[in-house]
């Protein structure tokens, strides 16, 4: 819907920076991070440490934003950039990152990575588009959250990485996000135990 009262139209782009958001700028800050570490230095556990930050900004930065005064207009930006933000952190960086990271490939062996990337991204993708309609209101996701996929992407670094087994897991990680799978949404010690996942890979990859 477009908006059509003055308090909520922006005066433009820049006007919508606001401080509820930093965790998620903070986020993309780590996510460009983890890509530079792959892909300049080959730093594999540098990449699995900003992804798993990654993921403990993302699980806590509607908890931060709902803690300020916020218009309508800002609501609502929150959650477009929350979305978009994730689409970089959990669809593009992934990949970036797996891409500086492998081993040099035969054309078969590339072909069957970009198909794998690419389903990937299109998983990402339609699962967030799916999300922005929804909003997922209620006790269950529908489909893996992408930041879990990613989170799987990061885990998986604690080890060398191969095309194959890469290409494998990414293709798996972009269908279950499509899938009519739910999943219960965490709270309580099932939070707990969620945040403890990139805890642990956070620990393990600077170890």
């Amino acid at each position: 819907m477009i908006a059509t009262s003055l308090e909520r139209v922006p005066a433009s782009a820049a006007a919508m920076l606001h401080a509820s958001n930093l965790l998620t700028y903070a986020s993309l800050l780590a996510g460009l991070g983890a890509m530079i570490a792959a892909s300049w230095y080959q730093a594999r556990s540098i990449a699995g440490m900003g992804m798993a930050l990654i993921v403990l900004l993302d699980t806590f930065d509607g908890r931060f934003a709902r803690r300020f005064v916020r218009t309508s207009a800002e609501r609502e930006f929150g959650v477009q950039l929350d979305s978009l933000a994730d689409a970089v952190n959990s669809g593009v960086v992934p990949v970036a990152v797996m891409l500086g990271l492998l081993p040099a490939m035969s054309r078969p062996a590339a072909a069957v990575w970009i198909a794998a990337a690419f389903i990937y991204l299109l998983g990402v993708v339609t699962r967030l588009g799916f999300y922005n309609l929804t909003h997922e209101e209620g006790k269950n996701f529908v489909g893996l959250p992408a930041p879990v996929a990613a989170l799987t992407v990061a885990t998986m670094l604690l080890w060398p990485v191969a095309s194959l087994p890469a290409a494998i897991l990414m293709s798996a990680a972009g269908l279950a996000m499509i899938s009519p799978v739910r999943i219960p949404r965490p709270s309580g010690a099932g939070l707990f135990l969620f945040v403890l996942w990139p805890v642990v890979v956070f620990i393990c990859h600077a170890r």
